[in-house]
């Protein structure tokens, strides 16, 4: 239940329409409050409430919701506008952080609520009576003042959204919190996966096919006491897998003909996109994208390209003092009811260097850079850790002698590849 929790949060969280909505309703419930308080001002009005007549207090708040609809339709359309660039330059995958933004929802929430809260008030200041709204004026004046407020903090806001660095240190950010909730301390004792024999699983298809966004592991492992059986699933989060693929195999074989199977799908939740549920490599990715994008031949922005890198290297380090997550689960009983695939030390370096590198194998500042990085990284390494290390400190070597032309250029990443193996830290001249 809680991993489906999870990615619906994640959905609702990364939509521009939720905090705008519950803003609006918000707003809704603000009119009715100021539109029913009585103020008792006595002969003398309150400086800072509505002292304009019944009469004139239409025409007032016609005026504000005119300037709040061209205020709320020229957000909108500079958010679009920042949307389409950040696209074309950094990679559609990372419109999902610009829409999850709390800063760019609150402030178109509070463009619409304004002009929503406008229009109720403006409805109950049509009458017979000389009664005026003082205060229900008063408040939307004042909604008006912060929104030409925030109207010049919203642009300044989208405007350093869209810088790389910051984008690339927001998605950080973002990969290191999922690090931290996905993997847990070292220290953390964990139960030994049992010797299992492949062959005598019964083995459970895949009812849909997609992208798989996150496992219910709790309903697996309920599922698998109540059936006396044990589980092992062979995908993971993150995985794209078409229908009658391969979900996992179940002890006993006896065991998967009856309910199990059915929660064992159930239990897979397939969608048509990744999400960062239970998939660390969803956020490398973004970083990696964001590299590949600069190292295009229509941007060629190496410069980018490395921030990335360096980036992703800080979060490799914080990956390299956590221990691997869970893989073997236990019922209320102590037994071992299942058993899951998780992503690798080597797998998540792969997923952070291999694109990255294909694609510079002719830049030799980014090279260089990467072998430096990867040196960094050897020396926090332990004996399990350093061999993906040492194997992608190769094939940058290998990579930069296929396609650097300059021979100066490719002693300057042997020397910084040499440095990375003995520890050492060394600034070529091809260095960024």
């Amino acid at each position: 239940m809680i991993p489906r929790l999870l990615t619906l949060w994640e959905n609702v969280r990364s939509s521009l329409w939720a905090l705008p909505l519950s803003m609006m309703m918000a707003a809704c419930l603000l009119a009715y409050v100021a539109l029913n308080a009585k103020i008792e001002i006595g002969g003398d009005p309150v400086w800072f409430l509505y002292s304009g007549t019944a009469r004139q207090a239409p025409q007032f708040l016609s005026n504000l919701v005119t300037a709040m609809i061209t205020m709320a339709t020229l957000a909108i359309s500079i958010t679009m506008v920042v949307l389409t660039l950040a696209a074309q330059q950094l990679g559609p995958r990372l419109i999902r952080n610009f829409m999850s933004n709390w800063q760019t929802q609150a402030s178109l929430g509070l463009f619409v609520a304004t002009v929503v809260y406008l229009l109720l008030v403006l409805r109950s200041s049509y009458g017979d009576g000389d009664t005026v709204a003082n205060l229900a004026v008063t408040v939307g004046a004042a909604l008006v003042l912060v929104s030409v407020t925030t109207l010049l903090l919203f642009v300044h806001h989208l405007a350093r959204s869209i810088i790389a660095d910051n984008v690339i240190e927001r998605v950080g950010e973002q990969l290191d919190n999922d690090i931290r909730r996905l993997m847990p301390e070292k220290d953390v004792e964990q139960s030994a996966p049992p010797s299992l024999d492949e062959d005598a699983g019964a083995a459970v298809p895949l009812a849909a096919g997609g992208y798989v966004q996150a496992i219910d592991f709790g309903a697996v492992v309920g599922a698998a006491a109540q059936a006396k059986a044990m589980v092992k699933i062979d995908i993971r989060a993150g995985q794209h897998a078409v229908p009658g693929s391969i979900l996992g195999r179940v002890w006993p074989p006896t065991a998967a003909q009856g309910p199990l199977t059915d929660a064992l799908q159930s239990a897979v939740l397939i969608g048509g996109e990744r999400t960062a549920v239970q998939d660390i490599e969803y956020s490398i990715h973004q970083l990696v994208e964001v590299a590949l994008r600069a190292l295009s031949p229509g941007i060629n922005d190496p410069y980018t390209a490395i921030a990335a890198l360096d980036r992703l290297t800080l979060s490799l380090s914080l990956v390299m003092t956590r221990g691997a997550g869970r893989s073997v689960w236990n019922d209320d009983d102590g037994v071992v009811r299942l058993v899951v695939s998780l992503s690798t030390f080597e797998g998540v370096t792969d997923a952070a260097f291999n694109q990255i590198r294909q694609l510079s194998a002719g830049m030799p500042a980014v090279l260089i850079r990467m072998a430096d990085n990867i040196g960094q990284l050897l020396r926090l390494a332990n004996d399990a850790q350093r061999p993906a290390l040492e194997k992608h400190l190769r094939l940058v070597v290998n990579a930069g002698g296929r396609g650097i032309a300059d021979a100066d250029d490719r002693n300057d990443l042997k020397a910084a590849a040499s440095a990375a193996r003995n520890g050492k830290q060394v600034a070529p001249r091809n260095q960024a």
